[in-house]
């Protein structure tokens, strides 16, 4: 394998004396090209870094040499031409992702959604005509927007922490799923980017009674190299720099098969929108918007980019504090690169 590669994991187990873990692995890291995130505390360890092939999978090798992440799933993107992160992060943090889940008995496996895996996913897909049977996105708004499973609502947050499925108190919320679900019976499945949301998320709706929670274990992008993107429609967005994987960037056996790929070539139609006309067309990219102090977040055309320079609103153009026009497949640096220029 050549080239930069982007790999995920991670795994809730009690890790006694984090501090010193960080330094094991800054240690073994010294000499070893790699960028990315990867923060580790007492309930175990969360990383999504980039680096040349080798080194990257020589840091999970050695991390899967220990007793406690041996079995751990780790997952290798398809080579890319650089970086994927600026620089590394490598430390303790209280909290292994946003929202703050150092509170929740992670570390309690029974505590958690049961992991399905790919094959087994796919199956249970096709029950969802069955209305003891639904299926969470437990993602952002906008990763949806882009692409996901045939018959997931739409989450209405732009963060993790706000996501509320199953958390309203009155029985009449139309806008949660989970209002009036027997918790005794329903199947909630439940599926994110790579599975470490959906842990989270089934452990605050097994604290609220929720019996039958199940995760897709490894997440979309498991299931894309597993199964191929059947039942999948749009690409997968994900929190680098590339921001979103085409589903044919993942290498997948169960392609070869015809019928299959007949299957996929129905379901991936163009169904997403620009933000700003309304459009449907192909070429749709994730953007923040050049208005610094807005910064939304939100899927352009490349026409709509030209027209407003980058904004997603006429408003936003005339805006103090502008960044520059970005080609449609980068990402915009952190202001202080901007501010001389």
């Amino acid at each position: 394998m050549g080239g930069f590669v982007v790999v995920n994991f991670y795994r809730f187990v009690f890790i006694q004396d984090p501090e010193l873990e960080v330094s094991k692995h800054l240690h073994f890291l010294q000499g070893h090209d790699i960028h990315g995130r990867i923060y580790i505390n007492e309930q175990g360890i969360n990383a999504q870094y980039s680096g040349p092939s080798e080194n990257a999978v020589a840091y999970a090798n050695w991390i899967k040499k220990d007793e406690r992440f041996k079995d751990i799933l780790v997952q290798v993107s398809p080579p890319i031409h650089k970086h994927a992160f600026p620089r590394l992060k490598l430390r303790y943090k209280p909290s292994l992702m946003e929202g703050g889940v150092s509170h929740l008995p992670l570390v309690d496996s029974s505590m958690r959604a049961t992991p399905l895996t790919p094959s087994e996913w796919r199956k249970k897909l096709s029950n969802l005509n069955n209305k003891d049977v639904i299926l969470l996105d437990v993602r952002n708004g906008y990763e949806w927007d882009i692409g996901h499973f045939n018959g997931a609502q739409r989450p209405n947050v732009d963060c993790f922490r706000s996501t509320t499925f199953g958390l309203s108190e009155t029985e009449d919320n139309d806008s949660d799923p989970l209002a009036n679900v027997n918790k005794e019976n329903t199947e909630i499945l439940m599926y994110c980017t790579g599975g470490i949301r959906c842990d989270v998320y089934s452990t605050i709706l097994r604290q609220k009674g929720y019996k039958n929670l199940y995760t897709l274990k490894g997440g979309i992008s498991h299931y894309l190299e597993r199964e191929g993107p059947v039942e999948w429609i749009g690409n997968l967005f994900v929190f680098d720099s590339r921001l979103s994987l085409p589903p044919s960037l993942v290498k997948h056996e169960s392609m070869n098969d015809e019928s299959i790929k007949h299957e996929v070539a129905n379901n991936n139609t163009v169904f997403a929108k620009c933000y700003i006309c309304g459009s449907q067309v192909s070429e749709l990219w994730h953007r923040n918007c050049a208005n610094l102090d807005c910064n939304l977040l939100f899927l352009c055309c490349s026409s709509c980019m030209n027209e407003l320079k980058g904004c997603c609103t006429l408003k936003c153009t005339s805006a103090d504090r502008l960044r520059p026009v970005l080609p449609s497949h980068e990402r915009y640096k952190k202001w202080h690169h901007y501010r001389d220029t």
